[in-house]
């Protein structure tokens, strides 16, 4: 049998913004209901990103992969590669979260550019990403990315 969900809608002139309130037994439902509200946020498509030549902007969803190394993030694009000093949680919180998975205590990845889950011989994943990079997926954190993927 289908649970069935009780949904109301409140149209409020006098507000000022959207105020959107989940209330479920299941936490696995809300959660779903959550990611699934938050992809029709109109977030900023781009994002600022400091290195030493100056700011760049850059599209979110060119986004590939972003690696942190000694204090050092790395965000490499379909266009570029950039190194900064932003920290890898401030650039999760700028990302949606249901398209960038964190992959390694050091790294993430947009999961809409990996192409290919293969396992390795210690209990890991390797995923090739579209502009043909290998990354290791650690596996503390592979049930997180094959539920982001769907697999």
């Amino acid at each position: 049998m289908k649970e069935q969900i009780n949904v109301h809608l409140k149209f409020d002139a006098s507000t000022v913004g959207t105020d959107v309130t989940i209330s479920t037994y299941d936490q696995d439902l809300g959660v779903d209901l959550l990611k699934y509200i938050q992809q029709y946020e109109a977030p900023s498509n781009k994002l600022g990103v400091k290195t030493s030549q100056g700011v760049y902007l850059i599209t979110k969803t060119e986004i590939i992969f972003a690696e942190i190394f000694d204090k050092q993030l790395t965000i490499v694009t379909t266009e570029a590669t950039y190194t900064t000093r932003m920290t890898l949680y401030n650039l999760q919180q700028a990302l949606p979260e249901y398209q960038f998975v964190q992959i390694s205590k050091s790294s993430i990845v947009n999961i809409e550019h990996i192409t290919k889950v293969a396992p390795s011989f210690s209990g890991n994943l390797y995923a090739t990403l579209s502009n043909h990079q290998q990354v290791t997926i650690s596996r503390r954190y592979v049930k997180k990315l094959t539920q982001s993927l769907g697999i």
